[in-house]
Protein backbone atom coordinates (compact mmCIF):
# COMPACT_ATOMS: atom_id res chain seq x y z
CA UNK A 1 0.00 0.00 0.00
CA UNK A 2 1.79 3.52 -1.39
CA UNK A 3 2.80 5.63 1.73
CA UNK A 4 0.63 8.85 2.48
CA UNK A 5 1.72 11.55 4.49
CA UNK A 6 -0.82 12.21 6.88
CA UNK A 7 0.89 16.24 7.94
CA UNK A 8 1.12 16.65 4.60
CA UNK A 9 -2.37 15.58 3.43
CA UNK A 10 -4.12 17.15 5.86
CA UNK A 11 -2.41 20.62 4.96
CA UNK A 12 -4.19 20.42 1.69
CA UNK A 13 -7.59 18.81 2.66
CA UNK A 14 -10.20 20.25 5.34
CA UNK A 15 -12.18 17.88 7.20
CA UNK A 16 -15.37 19.46 5.34
CA UNK A 17 -14.15 18.59 2.10
CA UNK A 18 -13.32 14.83 3.43
CA UNK A 19 -17.29 14.83 5.19
CA UNK A 20 -18.38 16.17 1.53
CA UNK A 21 -16.36 12.79 0.14
CA UNK A 22 -18.01 11.18 2.93
CA UNK A 23 -21.55 12.67 1.71
CA UNK A 24 -22.61 13.44 5.13
CA UNK A 25 -25.56 15.32 5.61
CA UNK A 26 -24.39 18.29 7.81
CA UNK A 27 -26.01 21.39 8.97
CA UNK A 28 -23.78 24.63 9.79
CA UNK A 29 -24.49 26.26 13.34
CA UNK A 30 -21.85 28.63 14.53
CA UNK A 31 -18.72 27.77 14.51
CA UNK A 32 -19.52 24.09 13.95
CA UNK A 33 -21.43 21.90 11.72
CA UNK A 34 -23.46 18.68 13.05
CA UNK A 35 -25.44 16.16 11.24
CA UNK A 36 -26.89 12.18 12.24
CA UNK A 37 -24.06 9.78 11.98
CA UNK A 38 -24.32 6.99 9.24
CA UNK A 39 -22.32 4.15 11.13
CA UNK A 40 -24.48 4.57 14.66
CA UNK A 41 -27.81 5.66 13.68
CA UNK A 42 -28.66 6.73 16.85
CA UNK A 43 -28.46 10.44 18.70
CA UNK A 44 -30.50 12.25 16.16
CA UNK A 45 -29.56 15.05 13.64
CA UNK A 46 -26.40 15.77 16.37
CA UNK A 47 -25.32 12.88 16.65
CA UNK A 48 -22.03 13.95 14.75
CA UNK A 49 -20.10 17.19 15.19
CA UNK A 50 -17.45 18.59 13.45
CA UNK A 51 -15.53 21.88 14.11
CA UNK A 52 -13.69 23.54 11.30
CA UNK A 53 -11.59 25.74 13.03
CA UNK A 54 -9.97 22.90 14.30
CA UNK A 55 -9.87 20.34 11.94
CA UNK A 56 -11.82 17.71 14.52
CA UNK A 57 -15.07 15.77 14.35
CA UNK A 58 -17.02 14.47 17.69
CA UNK A 59 -18.89 11.80 17.46
CA UNK A 60 -21.16 11.20 20.64
CA UNK A 61 -22.84 7.79 20.08
CA UNK A 62 -19.25 6.30 19.31
CA UNK A 63 -17.16 8.31 21.59
CA UNK A 64 -15.04 9.32 19.79
CA UNK A 65 -13.21 11.77 17.65
CA UNK A 66 -10.00 13.09 15.51
CA UNK A 67 -9.09 14.15 12.12
CA UNK A 68 -10.65 14.17 9.18
CA UNK A 69 -8.30 10.86 8.80
CA UNK A 70 -10.34 9.35 11.80
CA UNK A 71 -13.51 10.64 10.44
CA UNK A 72 -13.53 8.72 7.37
CA UNK A 73 -12.19 5.86 8.92
CA UNK A 74 -15.13 5.96 11.45
CA UNK A 75 -17.64 6.47 8.57
CA UNK A 76 -16.08 3.72 6.31
CA UNK A 77 -15.17 1.11 9.50
CA UNK A 78 -11.59 0.94 8.45
CA UNK A 79 -7.93 2.28 9.39
CA UNK A 80 -6.80 4.99 9.55
CA UNK A 81 -4.10 3.89 6.97
CA UNK A 82 -6.74 2.97 4.52
CA UNK A 83 -8.79 6.05 5.36
CA UNK A 84 -5.73 8.26 4.49
CA UNK A 85 -5.66 6.29 0.65
CA UNK A 86 -9.15 7.15 0.66
CA UNK A 87 -8.51 10.84 0.98
CA UNK A 88 -5.81 10.62 -1.41
CA UNK A 89 -7.09 9.03 -4.30
CA UNK A 90 -10.42 11.34 -4.19
CA UNK A 91 -8.26 14.30 -3.96
CA UNK A 92 -4.79 13.36 -5.47
CA UNK A 93 -2.49 15.98 -5.53
CA UNK A 94 -4.12 18.63 -6.26
CA UNK A 95 -4.87 21.33 -4.04
CA UNK A 96 -8.69 22.59 -2.99
CA UNK A 97 -9.15 26.26 -2.44
CA UNK A 98 -9.21 25.79 1.37
CA UNK A 99 -11.62 28.91 3.31
CA UNK A 100 -8.79 31.21 4.65
CA UNK A 101 -10.44 30.58 8.32
CA UNK A 102 -9.37 26.78 8.30
CA UNK A 103 -5.54 27.64 7.33
CA UNK A 104 -2.71 28.12 9.79
CA UNK A 105 -2.97 27.92 13.47
CA UNK A 106 -5.32 26.71 15.33
CA UNK A 107 -6.74 28.56 17.66
CA UNK A 108 -6.59 28.16 21.39
CA UNK A 109 -10.34 27.01 22.69
CA UNK A 110 -9.33 25.36 25.94
CA UNK A 111 -11.46 26.28 27.93
CA UNK A 112 -11.14 27.95 31.09
CA UNK A 113 -12.04 26.96 34.66
CA UNK A 114 -13.52 29.72 37.22
CA UNK A 115 -10.74 30.46 39.89
CA UNK A 116 -13.82 31.11 42.21
CA UNK A 117 -13.30 28.53 44.89
CA UNK A 118 -15.06 27.34 48.07
CA UNK A 119 -13.84 27.83 51.16
CA UNK A 120 -12.13 24.76 53.12
CA UNK A 121 -12.03 23.18 49.58
CA UNK A 122 -8.75 23.91 47.33
CA UNK A 123 -7.52 22.27 44.10
CA UNK A 124 -5.26 20.08 44.55
CA UNK A 125 -1.57 20.65 43.86
CA UNK A 126 -0.46 17.35 43.31
CA UNK A 127 -2.14 15.85 40.23
CA UNK A 128 -0.31 15.03 37.19
CA UNK A 129 -2.03 16.67 33.83
CA UNK A 130 0.57 15.16 31.03
CA UNK A 131 0.27 11.87 33.08
CA UNK A 132 0.89 9.06 30.67
CA UNK A 133 -2.75 7.25 32.00
CA UNK A 134 -4.46 10.17 30.76
CA UNK A 135 -3.39 10.53 27.40
CA UNK A 136 -4.30 6.66 27.29
CA UNK A 137 -7.95 7.77 27.87
CA UNK A 138 -7.64 10.50 24.58
CA UNK A 139 -7.12 13.16 26.73
CA UNK A 140 -4.15 15.31 26.01
CA UNK A 141 -2.30 17.54 28.47
CA UNK A 142 -3.77 20.74 27.22
CA UNK A 143 -7.27 20.12 27.95
CA UNK A 144 -6.16 18.65 31.34
CA UNK A 145 -4.60 21.34 32.54
CA UNK A 146 -7.46 23.11 31.29
CA UNK A 147 -10.01 21.48 32.95
CA UNK A 148 -7.51 21.58 36.14
CA UNK A 149 -7.78 18.07 36.19
CA UNK A 150 -4.73 15.01 36.17
CA UNK A 151 -3.59 11.79 37.67
CA UNK A 152 -3.88 12.15 41.33
CA UNK A 153 -1.06 9.93 42.45
CA UNK A 154 -1.81 9.78 45.83
CA UNK A 155 -5.04 10.39 48.15
CA UNK A 156 -8.46 9.27 48.25
CA UNK A 157 -9.02 9.24 44.60
CA UNK A 158 -5.00 8.34 44.15
CA UNK A 159 -4.35 6.08 41.07
CA UNK A 160 -7.73 7.56 39.23
CA UNK A 161 -8.22 10.52 36.78
CA UNK A 162 -9.38 13.46 39.86
CA UNK A 163 -11.52 15.82 37.19
CA UNK A 164 -13.09 18.78 39.69
CA UNK A 165 -16.56 19.27 39.91
CA UNK A 166 -17.76 23.18 39.92
CA UNK A 167 -20.60 24.16 41.40
CA UNK A 168 -22.95 27.26 38.96
CA UNK A 169 -21.21 29.72 40.52
CA UNK A 170 -17.45 28.48 39.84
CA UNK A 171 -17.20 27.32 43.22
CA UNK A 172 -14.50 24.05 43.64
CA UNK A 173 -17.48 21.47 45.41
CA UNK A 174 -15.53 17.85 44.66
CA UNK A 175 -13.29 15.77 42.77
CA UNK A 176 -14.82 12.83 41.02
CA UNK A 177 -12.29 10.12 40.18
CA UNK A 178 -12.45 8.26 36.97
CA UNK A 179 -10.84 4.65 35.94
CA UNK A 180 -7.94 4.51 34.10
CA UNK A 181 -7.71 1.25 33.65
CA UNK A 182 -9.68 -2.00 32.59
CA UNK A 183 -8.60 -3.40 36.17
CA UNK A 184 -10.45 -0.93 38.03
CA UNK A 185 -14.03 -0.29 38.24
CA UNK A 186 -15.62 2.03 36.22
CA UNK A 187 -18.33 3.62 38.74
CA UNK A 188 -17.28 6.91 39.48
CA UNK A 189 -15.49 7.83 42.77
CA UNK A 190 -16.37 10.38 45.40
CA UNK A 191 -15.36 11.91 48.62
CA UNK A 192 -17.64 13.60 50.75
CA UNK A 193 -20.10 14.37 47.92
CA UNK A 194 -23.83 13.96 46.56
CA UNK A 195 -22.70 13.61 42.97
CA UNK A 196 -26.97 13.93 42.51
CA UNK A 197 -26.75 17.31 43.63
CA UNK A 198 -24.87 18.73 40.85
CA UNK A 199 -24.71 19.27 37.22
CA UNK A 200 -21.04 18.58 35.45
CA UNK A 201 -19.50 21.38 33.46
CA UNK A 202 -22.89 23.68 34.14
CA UNK A 203 -21.12 26.40 35.54
CA UNK A 204 -19.63 27.12 31.84
CA UNK A 205 -22.58 26.54 29.73
CA UNK A 206 -23.20 29.53 27.34
CA UNK A 207 -26.42 31.56 26.53
CA UNK A 208 -28.40 30.65 23.80
CA UNK A 209 -26.36 28.38 22.60
CA UNK A 210 -25.83 24.53 22.10
CA UNK A 211 -26.45 22.07 24.85
CA UNK A 212 -24.67 18.28 24.45
CA UNK A 213 -25.51 16.05 27.50
CA UNK A 214 -23.10 13.35 28.09
CA UNK A 215 -23.49 10.17 30.71
CA UNK A 216 -19.89 10.94 32.64
CA UNK A 217 -17.42 13.40 32.88
CA UNK A 218 -15.05 11.56 30.57
CA UNK A 219 -17.30 12.00 27.70
CA UNK A 220 -17.50 15.88 28.19
CA UNK A 221 -13.54 15.96 27.78
CA UNK A 222 -13.22 13.87 25.62
CA UNK A 223 -16.10 16.01 23.26
CA UNK A 224 -14.20 19.09 24.22
CA UNK A 225 -10.65 17.60 22.88
CA UNK A 226 -12.20 16.34 19.82
CA UNK A 227 -13.55 20.05 18.78
CA UNK A 228 -16.81 20.49 20.60
CA UNK A 229 -17.17 23.70 22.01
CA UNK A 230 -16.28 23.43 26.21
CA UNK A 231 -19.80 25.80 27.32
CA UNK A 232 -22.29 23.40 25.41
CA UNK A 233 -21.60 20.52 26.81
CA UNK A 234 -22.51 19.37 30.25
CA UNK A 235 -22.57 15.43 32.12
CA UNK A 236 -25.06 13.77 34.95
CA UNK A 237 -22.69 11.92 37.78
CA UNK A 238 -24.50 9.47 38.28
CA UNK A 239 -25.43 5.98 36.41
CA UNK A 240 -29.12 6.89 36.73
CA UNK A 241 -30.87 9.66 35.87
CA UNK A 242 -33.70 10.56 39.05
CA UNK A 243 -36.26 12.70 38.74
CA UNK A 244 -34.56 15.48 40.62
CA UNK A 245 -31.46 15.86 38.25
CA UNK A 246 -33.82 16.29 35.20
CA UNK A 247 -35.63 18.63 36.50
CA UNK A 248 -32.00 20.34 37.51
CA UNK A 249 -31.55 19.80 33.70
CA UNK A 250 -34.71 21.95 32.78
CA UNK A 251 -34.28 24.63 35.05
CA UNK A 252 -30.52 24.87 33.72
CA UNK A 253 -32.04 25.10 30.23
CA UNK A 254 -34.14 28.00 31.19
CA UNK A 255 -31.76 29.59 32.52
CA UNK A 256 -29.16 29.51 30.34
CA UNK A 257 -31.74 29.65 26.78
CA UNK A 258 -30.25 26.85 25.30
CA UNK A 259 -31.74 25.19 22.64
CA UNK A 260 -33.45 21.56 23.44
CA UNK A 261 -30.84 18.92 24.94
CA UNK A 262 -29.42 15.78 23.33
CA UNK A 263 -28.87 13.02 25.91
CA UNK A 264 -25.96 10.97 25.12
Amino acid sequence: MPYVDYVELKSRITILQAAQMLALTLKAHGAQHRGPCPICNTGGDRALVITPERGLFYCFPAKTGGDLIKLVAHVKSCSQNEAAQLVQSQFGGTVPTIPARTRGSIPNHSPTVPQNQKAGLNPLPYLEPEHPAIQALGISPATAAAFESGYAGKGVLRGRYAVPVHGKDGTLLAYVGVAVSKEQSPTLLFHNFDPGSTIFNANRLAEGGDLFVCRDPLQVLLAVENGVAPESVVAFLTDGIAAQQLEMLAALMDEKKTEPAQLF
